[in-house]
């Protein structure tokens, strides 16, 4: 892994460029942003011991959102190929990511559940569950998204 850091309002990755590195953000925020041009709009906000990028190191691929430095920000980045070894070196943190990912695919299926049928997209879906989102046993505030990982 190496430390990276960002300053509030920098781009750090690009929705529909190839990605193969995730990071963890050690201190500050980021912003997640779906969408392109006058239809982005900010989906959440992610804080110090988060996690964004992680679905490439499953998969290399396209980028699904925006992420955006909300404040200066020092993260930890891990390629695909550091990932694949480490997991190989210590399966332990392989079991953690999928408990990771089986959580955020959780959250997903019951915020898809609570809309109705007549949502026209999934990022509508996104914008309609955050108005709609109380806080959570966190405290985390009204509609905002938050996944955790443990490293």
């Amino acid at each position: 892994m190496q430390t990276v850091v960002f300053k509030a309002g920098e781009t750090i990755i690009r929705e529909g460029q190839e990605g193969n590195t995730a990071f963890y953000i050690v201190n500050g925020a980021v912003d997640v942003i779906l969408g392109q041009g006058a239809k982005a709009r900010t989906a959440c906000t992610l804080n110090s011991g988060e996690v964004f990028g992680e679905m490439c190191l499953i998969e290399p691929g396209l980028r699904s959102a925006t992420i955006k430095a909300a404040t200066d920000a020092e993260c930890l980045s891990t390629s695909y190929e550091e990932f694949i070894a480490e997991i190989e070196h210590n399966p332990a943190r392989a079991v953690e990511f999928m408990k990771t990912l089986v959580r955020r695919l959780r959250q997903m299926n019951d915020m898809m559940e609570s809309l109705g049928p007549q949502k026209r997209g999934f990022r509508d879906m996104i914008r309609d569950w955050q108005k709609s989102a109380g806080p959570d046993d966190a405290g985390r505030k009204e509609g905002s998204l938050s996944f955790d990982m443990i490293w």
